[in-house]
């Protein structure tokens, strides 16, 4: 990888080192995801705490240079099935529509609108 190397790119050159074959349209299975998270457990268990699809065009070494995860977080880029993570887009946005700013209990985060 570059830091002029794409989403797309990244998710083809993984998917034809791991044997799958790209040119029949497996590619479009899947999407690379910036994952923030922490170890967390006994066993260190990776804990999620924000998944995001980068965009096919996206550069993410240029992404990584310019923005840090909050203390106490790491990054790294996963390679997901794009339904999988559709879904779990789609059940967040459930769980927050309806909710006005200042509508969220304290501690679900919220920025300067949050009720404190």
């Amino acid at each position: 990888a570059t830091p002029r190397s794409t989403a797309r790119q990244l998710v083809r050159e993984a998917l034809e080192r791991y044997g799958l074959a790209p040119d029949d349209g497996t590619s479009e299975e899947y999407v690379l995801c910036d994952v923030v998270g922490r170890p967390a457990g006994p066993g260190g268990a990776w804990q999620v705490e924000h998944l995001r699809p980068v965009g096919d065009a996206e550069r993410p070494l240029v992404l990584q240079d310019v923005w840090k995860p909050k203390t106490g977080c790491s990054r790294r880029f996963e390679i997901r099935r794009r339904q999988e993570v559709e879904r779990v887009c789609e059940g967040e946005d459930a769980e927050t529509a309806g909710e006005s700013p200042g509508s969220r209990p304290r501690g679900a985060g919220g920025g300067a609108g949050a009720a404190g």
